[in-house]
């Protein structure tokens, strides 16, 4: 962390916090772009599903018309009155069907063997089916027959095999869109728990950054103003670097030359006054000597004068 130390903290945490939303946005960028797909791939599915569902039901109705139009034969050739309806019914619900599954197509499927299917059902709704419908209800026995078997089966069968392909094609197409949604979710699952975990290798980078770049110095600032506070001025402080909490430390360097400056011209004041109080003192003490000298001096002089005015007096009184 050390090579951070001349970049301010603001620069430092921003970049980081930068970096951070690069990340992050990234990783939802992607997910949401694989969201997407996995929802268009749903909708894949579901739309194939429903033309298989389609198929199968048209696939069904037409079985249906066969079983039904059967048991009216059946019926007729026992003599009795052959009764169409469920057959008129199963195939208008396959006609229906038909139409269904136009509208539907081609969707994802390929357009060729869309179109085959739609063709071929077709012509067998138009060519096998309804014209089985009217020989039975209006023909012979014969006819009938003839048909089912040369016209019926085979339009049938070639029905059949189309919507045997289309079944296939769309289970290689489910097939793969599943596969691709497997893909994309364990990637966004992976790409997020990266994501998580480099989001923690940052954090815990910053916390490690924070203690080596601000906690640290300042606890060392702290402690140069203690030994400030209790007048050792002596400690100097090392560089931190050029960042917010390193600026400080060439204006407590000045503070505190400041103050040893201060505390020097103090001293060198007071030895001054020292020393010229002491003069003072023993100039005072010299001038009591000599004042004490004058005064026995003059004591001196006062009993020499008192003498002297004895003497003159004495001389006085003799001459008289």
């Amino acid at each position: 962390m050390r090579f951070l130390k001349d970049y301010t903290i603001r620069a430092v945490l921003l970049t980081i916090l930068g970096l951070f939303c690069v990340l992050w946005t990234g990783v939802g960028s992607y997910s949401l772009n694989a969201l997407a797909k996995i929802a268009g791939g749903n909708d894949l599915d579901r739309h194939l599903v429903r033309q298989m569902t389609v198929l199968s039901q048209g696939n069904d109705q037409y079985f249906r018309f066969i079983t039904h139009l059967n048991n009216a034969m059946i019926e007729k050739l026992d003599g009795g009155t052959p009764d169409f309806t469920l057959a008129q019914q199963a195939l208008t619900n396959m006609a229906n069907k038909l139409e269904e599954m136009k509208k539907l197509s081609p969707g994802s499927m390929d357009p060729e063997i869309v179109d085959a299917v739609l063709t071929n059902w077709q012509t067998l709704l138009d060519r096998g089916v309804t014209p089985h419908l009217r020989i039975a209800q209006q023909g012979t026995l014969s006819e009938w027959k003839s048909h089912a078997k040369n016209v019926t089966s085979p339009l049938s069968a070639a029905t059949g095999a189309s919507m045997v392909r289309f079944n296939r094609a769309a289970d290689a197409m489910l097939d793969s869109t599943r596969v691709a949604v497997d893909e994309r979710t364990l990637i966004v699952r992976n790409l997020i728990i990266a994501a998580v975990i480099l989001g923690i290798v940052i954090l815990f980078l910053t916390d490690r950054y924070l203690v080596a770049i601000m906690v640290k110095p300042l606890a060392r600032i702290r402690q140069q103003f203690r030994q400030i506070a209790q007048g050792d001025l002596s400690q100097p402080l090392e560089d931190i670097g050029r960042n917010c909490v390193g600026q400080l430390v060439p204006l407590l360097r000045a503070m505190q030359e400041s103050l040893r400056e201060a505390v020097g011209a103090i001293r060198q004041g007071s030895d001054s006054i020292w020393r010229g109080a002491t003069e003072i003192s023993g100039g005072n003490n010299d001038l009591s000597s000599r004042t004490e000298e004058q005064a026995a001096a003059l004591g001196e002089t006062a009993a020499s004068m008192e003498q002297l005015t004895s003497t003159v007096k004495l001389n006085a009184d003799h001459a008289r």
